[in-house]
């Protein structure tokens, strides 16, 4: 510490960019280091970033909390959100000195706050001072040398009160585990407990909503399971097709929406940390003007007046029904099994067809199969459906299960799986695209925005439109990203995929005929495992991890600019 004093006080009134010799070396500050992995050209420039680096042993931690994921997951999370609360209490107002951002109800593999190989790693963005375009060392030193120990002091040292809390984290992992692991034996997709909270505050708020009926399982959808050496009753959702009706404000969305969030695991005290959903689940819904490349749609599109083929389809702004339809066969393709779907957010036509309209247009003037047509053979071929319908009373005849939400409270509905006529699936269900070939078309656009740029970079136009080099993906409708530091997540990974193209190819590295899906899950195993240090790039901004069903989804919404 006393070497990075010195050496900021020789640099009083000199030329800003002078700040970059900060970066030449590793400071040593006993309990950790400090490293600069980038430092801003000026004072308008994005802020520096500075990684602390500090071994568990020497924060007090037992060797056990870096043994396995769910024990580093844990801490790593608990330690983010207490030194995010550590550094807004100390910097609140909009331009702080140090940033550290802050997390949702989520516990995610971020770059922020990691620990690999027995090491805690730190990530922060510091705005170096200066004065016009000259250093002001009192103020860095003050900033580097002394608030920042401070923070590490308060936000990283185990102190024994943190036992409990660390313990619940680790809990919430653990049981969550074994919960998976069962569903499948039991028959089951998704698991919401006895007593989640699901409601939120407000639209606008991922807070529990305070006094709300707390979920019961109807007793005929009542299943035990047995995690972590205790015993948790619930509602068990089986494979196949299951139904969400009730009245308008009933809570039939806010079951769906708790669903779809539980993809990962939640804080404890959030309400919906036991509420546990096969893992490869997606919501899919309507997205007017997406664009699409090379999809087959033909199971749900036949071919488009004037002789169109869907089984190779393209277009830079699709429909509403078409983008729905692409949707769905997209996630099959990236490897979900378990689709949520509520007909509020879908197309109308891709749901159902009218009796009357489809006797008057028949099957020759009609180009859209709807789901009705095809969702129980699909669910036949080990796909699940969890939808919400309160208008659309043709899946009543086609659902396994009806669950009925009145006052928040979940009923059940005799299921009576009708005669309706399924049209039969051509071929098989979906073709995966190889990795290499559906990427090779994107590579000329994977580049510098100019001339005296040296790197492609990742960034967000306002919260979702995604932009790697001169690609760009609308990730709006992608809500399993729940928040810019994954979406970021996601960009840097497919800007390596991307880069990494022709060696997933080459001898010894990934076949040619491995999918999307397949080469984003090997990276996200490797960054489950170290972090995101060994991504080019992967220190450079905020970001956590998504799944590799969600990567693949963004890469079949990538087109060039």
């Amino acid at each position: 510490m006393k070497a990075l004093y010195q050496k900021i006080r020789s640099l009083d009134g000199k030329p800003y960019g002078t700040y970059k010799n900060l970066a030449t070396r590793e400071w040593d500050f006993g309990d950790f280091v400090l490293e600069f992995i980038h430092v801003q050209g000026d004072p308008y420039a994005p802020a520096s970033r500075v990684l602390l680096r500090a071994k568990l042993a020497t924060l007090g931690y037992a060797s056990e909390w870096g043994s396995d994921f769910e024990h580093r997951l844990a801490l790593s999370d608990f330690l983010y959100r207490r030194l995010g609360r550590m550094v807004q209490e100390r910097y609140p107002g909009k331009d702080a000195a140090v940033v550290f951002d802050t997390a949702g109800p989520e516990m995610l593999v971020r770059n922020s706050l990691w620990i690999d190989n027995g090491e805690i790693r730190v990530c922060l963005q510091v705005r170096l001072p200066g004065e016009g375009r000259k250093i002001q060392a009192e103020l860095a030193a003050e900033i580097l040398t002394m608030v920042m120990p401070d923070l590490v002091a308060a936000g990283l040292y185990y102190t024994q009160g943190d036992e409990p809390a660390m313990q619940r984290h680790y809990r919430v992992l653990a049981e969550r585990r074994e919960i998976l692991a069962q569903l499948d034996g039991r028959g089951l997709c998704a698991f919401v407990p006895d007593g989640a909270v699901l409601p939120r505050a407000s639209g606008l708020s991922e807070m529990p909503l305070e006094g709300a009926v707390p979920f019961a399982a109807p007793a005929e959808l009542a299943v035990t399971l047995n995690a972590c050496g205790r015993e948790i009753r619930g509602m068990g959702i089986p494979k196949g097709i299951t139904v969400i009706t009730g009245g308008a404000f009933h809570g039939k969305s806010t079951l769906l929406q708790a669903l779809v969030r539980a993809v990962y695991p939640h804080v404890p005290g959030d309400g919906r940390e036991g509420i546990v959903v096969d893992d490869t689940a997606l919501r899919v819904g309507v997205e007017d003007g997406r664009s699409v490349r090379g999809t087959d749609l033909s199971m749900f599109v036949r071919d488009l007046p004037g002789g169109i083929s869907t089984k190779d389809f393209s277009t830079l702004s699709a429909s509403g029904s078409t983008s729905e339809a692409a949707n769905l066969l997209e996630a099959m393709e990236a490897g979900a099994r378990t689709f949520l779907i509520d007909e509020d957010s879908s197309a109308v036509n891709f749901l159902i067809r009218d009796v009357r309209v489809r006797k008057l247009l028949g099957d020759e003037r009609e180009p859209l199969i709807p789901l009705t047509d095809r969702i129980r053979s699909l669910a036949s071929a080990g796909m699940n459906f969890i939808l919400v319908a309160g208008a659309c009373g043709d899946y009543l005849d086609l659902a396994d299960n009806i669950i009925v939400m009145a006052n928040y409270k979940a009923e059940c509905a005799k299921s009576t799986v009708s005669s309706w006529k399924a049209e039969g699936l051509i071929g098989s269900i979906v073709n995966a695209r190889p990795f290499a070939a559906y990427m090779q078309p994107l590579q000329k656009h994977v580049r510098p925005a100019s001339a005296v740029e040296r790197q492609v970079k990742v960034k967000l136009a306002g919260d979702s439109l995604l932009q790697i080099g001169f690609l760009v993906a609308d990730t709006s409708r992608l809500v399993t990203l729940v928040d810019r530091q994954q979406r970021l997540g996601a960009g840097f990974m497919l800007l390596n995929m991307l880069q990494n193209a022709a060696s997933n190819t080459a001898e010894g590295s990934a076949p040619a005929s491995d999918s999307v899906a397949g080469v984003a899950q090997k990276l996200c195993d490797v960054v489950c495992n170290v972090g995101f240090r060994n991504l080019p790039q992967g220190m450079s901004r905020e970001m956590s991890l998504p799944r590799a069903v969600d990567i693949a989804c963004v890469a079949f919404r990538l087109n060039g600019k």
